[in-house]
């Protein structure tokens, strides 16, 4: 079997497409792990990764609007996911930013699987400044209130 005859452009494309959505997701999850919060590196890179490979499927297997309903899919079954990391430790409610980037996570995967790379990588972006910003902002500014 030929090299040629196995990565067609078509091939080519969406194994670019899901080595940009393992990137951006161990980028994504390297934040998380580094400050030390769950679900990090690996966590991230397979939700990402995984969900677009899931549109890819979607794409590869028919060119009408499967891709948008495996999309869909996929929010829902991250969805799943996400509830499983959210939990109540008395009146404090925990894994709720966790479960959030999880959540873009997979969002950043379906842009990467749909051949949106400046888009995925735009969004992922945007989700570590929001991640880091964020974070710094509440310990900034609300700790004192939260009696931390």
């Amino acid at each position: 079997m030929d090299v040629n005859s196995i990565f067609t452009p078509v091939i080519t494309r969406g194994l670019l497409d899901l080595i940009l959505a393992l990137l951006l997701g161990a980028a994504i999850g390297f934040e998380r792990q580094w400050r030390k919060q769950p679900a990090g590196l690996h966590t991230n890179a397979l939700v990402c990764l995984g969900s677009a490979a899931y549109v890819l499927v979607g794409l590869l297997v028919t060119q009408d609007s499967s891709a948008t309903r495996i999309a869909a899919q996929v929010v829902s079954g991250v969805g799943f996911i996400c509830a499983g990391v959210i939990w109540h430790e008395g009146p404090t409610v925990r894994g709720l930013n966790t479960a959030a980037t999880i959540w873009c996570t997979a969002a950043v995967g379906v842009l990467a699987g749909l051949d949106f790379p400046l888009m995925a990588v735009l969004a992922a972006a945007v989700l570590l400044f929001a991640n880091v910003t964020l974070h710094w902002v509440e310990h900034r500014f609300f700790d004192n209130q939260t009696g931390k």
